[in-house]
């Protein structure tokens, strides 16, 4: 299997494309990946923060709640067990915002005190576990034996009548046995949390979005910038090599009409010389009969000759055209046509006067010579109207014939003759086009600036 050569020009725009979308791949990669970091070390400070004020808020009630039966649990009136009712109707009533309340258990895992769950009153709850298995009496407990301290548990939770993570706090009444306890549900922080990720990730995603679109104007940009140069010297390669051809062109003229003029001037003459000489000797032979056979077949071959390198003089570079001007060598070149190939050719052609230059009525009349070729190759036409006509501004070319007609793969001009005619008119800012007209026939139309746009006084 062949594997096809990629380009200068594509390897160009890869190696110039390929690094900016690896830059922005790599900018977006560590920007989401620092973003994520950023995140998680910020969620984690505000978690801490959030967590730090409610447990100072959980210490200002549990202080409150302190200073509310500290007179009555130090002096016991009316002695220890009506004390103790009493706190326990102040701490029952000691409810703050609607989750918030106060709970005692004896050390045994009884429950005293609970506003919000009274069938929890009077019972055992040693061995209760919250839904991650955590032993929350007996932790909190623990936590009170221990000076005061926080736990953080699952618990029912009031207001919405299912279980929520909530931090406690809980403290011993060591005289009496008791632990009294509070807390508040932390459910609130992992929402702030939670739309603080969502924050950050909105932000993360705007970022990206910035970054990616930034590296694809640039990429955008750079494929224009490349797409401009190479477009320009596309321009430029293509009018430098219209330049060339031109060259060519005009100096295969020079040279045409070079050899032209030798072939009539001297070669021509001098073969019409050698004629005179050998008519000379027809003359002069007198009754020697083989002679004068010799001396016929002699003439014969010179005007063969000297007819064929008339005819190569005017293939080459026709006179008529330097002498007579282009619509004269068209009517010229119809007739000669016509008697070679028995195809009627009917012209019909302006004066150009010098409102053309030499090169373009040359080229002009070389698209007639190759189209007529052409006719009488392939068409199998039987006649061909050439037309030649100006306006103020172009002249404009017709050569049509009744034959057959272009085929589809050279309606675009893609031949090599069709190459060279448009090629020829493009230098002089020409247009060409190739159809089949309604007769059936190929059609080929010539559109040429005029280089002048008034009529002189001379013919040309």
């Amino acid at each position: 299997m062949r594997i096809k050569a990629v380009s200068f020009k594509t390897k160009l725009l890869l190696i110039t494309l390929l690094p900016l979308v690896a830059v922005a791949f790599l900018i977006g990669t560590a920007t989401y990946f620092q973003a994520r970091a950023l995140i998680e070390a910020e969620t984690q400070a505000v978690e801490q923060r959030v967590l730090s004020a409610k447990k100072q808020e959980i210490l200002n009630y549990i202080s409150l709640a302190l200073t509310s039966i500290s007179q009555i649990y130090a002096d016991e009136p009316g002695g220890r067990e009506a004390a103790q009712a009493e706190v326990k109707q102040i701490l029952t009533n000691m409810t703050f915002d609607y989750d918030g309340y106060f709970f005692v258990y004896a050390l045994d895992g009884t429950n005293l005190v609970h506003p919000k769950l009274p069938h929890l009153i009077g019972g055992n709850w040693w061995d209760l576990q919250d839904e991650n298995g955590d032993f929350v009496i007996q932790n909190l407990i623990a936590a009170a034996k221990a000076g005061g301290g926080f736990h953080q548990y699952v618990w029912h939770k009031p207001s919405v009548g299912y279980v929520e993570e909530k931090l406690g706090y809980a403290i011993l009444l060591e005289r009496w046995g008791w632990m009294l306890g509070t807390g508040l549900y932390i459910d609130d922080i992992a929402k702030e949390i939670a739309t603080i990720q969502a924050g950050f990730a909105h932000n993360i995603r705007q970022t990206l979005l910035v970054i990616f679109a930034i590296a694809l104007a640039a990429i955008v940009i750079v494929g224009a910038v490349i797409a401009s140069v190479r477009f320009s010297e596309q321009r430029f390669a293509d009018a430098r090599l219209k330049e060339l051809t031109n060259r060519i062109m005009e100096v295969q003229e020079q040279e045409r009409k070079r050899v032209s003029s030798e072939l009539h001037d001297s070669i021509s003459q001098l073969l019409v010389s050698v004629r005179y000489g050998v008519e000379l000797i027809h003359s002069e032979a007198g009754p020697v009969s083989g002679l004068q056979v010799q001396a016929t077949k002699c003439l014969k071959a010179l005007d063969d000759a000297i007819a064929e390198v008339r005819r190569i003089s005017r293939d080459l570079r026709p006179s008529v055209l330097d002498d007579m001007g282009l619509a004269s060598a068209l009517t010229s070149l119809g007739q000669e046509f016509e008697s070679q190939s028995g195809i009627r050719v009917c012209v019909s052609a302006d004066r150009a006067y010098d409102r053309l230059s030499d090169s373009a009525k040359t080229a002009l009349y070389r698209i007639v010579q190759e189209c007529l070729t052409n006719v009488a190759r392939h068409s199998g036409a039987t006649e061909v109207d050439v037309d030649l006509s100006l306006d103020d501004q172009q002249v404009t070319l017709t050569v049509q014939d009744n034959g057959s007609g272009l085929p589809s793969s050279n309606l675009i001009g893609s031949g090599l003759g069709f190459r060279n005619m448009r090629e020829r008119i493009e230098t002089h800012r020409g247009r060409l086009s190739f159809s089949n007209s309604l007769k059936g026939g190929a059609l080929i139309m010539v559109q040429l600036p005029l280089e002048k746009t008034t009529y002189p006084g001379r013919a040309a």
